[in-house]
């Protein structure tokens, strides 16, 4: 049985409530067993990554939508901020893989300015741990990204060639 109003909180309390628990879930990690053995001389339980999203999705029916988005895009800028260089990497792997392969991929690309996800088509021309530069299919041009800010990659069938006058140091 649940009981929905177990606590009468202003705005400003739900807003902060949603902060702490968002903050809480984004520290535990998708597989419990590393959570263990990085919190192994505690005698600390951690509450469960699902009943935690749970509580993050019953508070936000409760607070403004606004400001929900606004917390959002907080976390996400705290999450992609450059000094945050860690990278995904099965993303790695797939930009390695495209390429090898000259292969076009489709990314997943944080805005830090819009503080959100959009979808771009890239060749690959140049590819290390901090920076990919390729010709992006959107933008119609070459363009330099930050690979810790590449959220997911997929591999597509279309291939391409790096031009011969292609300069990395002139991005």
């Amino acid at each position: 049985m649940k009981i929905r109003k177990l606590l009468s909180l202003n705005k400003e309390e739900l807003t902060s409530l949603y902060k702490i628990v968002k903050e809480y879930s984004e520290e535990l990690p998708d597989d419990m067993d590393d959570w263990y053995s990085y919190h192994s001389d505690f005698d600390e339980e951690p509450v469960e990554k699902k009943i935690v999203v749970s509580l993050l999705q019953e508070i936000e029916k409760l607070i403004p939508k606004e400001e929900k988005e606004l917390i959002d895009k907080d976390f996400l800028r705290k999450r992609y901020h450059p000094f945050k260089n860690e990278i995904d990497e099965k993303v790695y792997e797939i930009v390695e893989k495209a390429f090898a392969q000259l292969r076009s991929i489709e990314i997943e690309y944080f805005s830090t300015g819009k503080a959100e996800f959009k979808k771009r088509k890239i060749d690959v021309y140049y590819k290390s741990r901090k920076y990919v530069i390729g010709y992006c299919h959107l933008r119609k041009a070459i363009r330099k990204f930050r690979t810790s800010r590449i959220s997911s990659a997929k591999l597509t069938k279309y291939k391409y060639e790096i031009p011969e006058d292609f300069n990395k140091n002139n991005y």
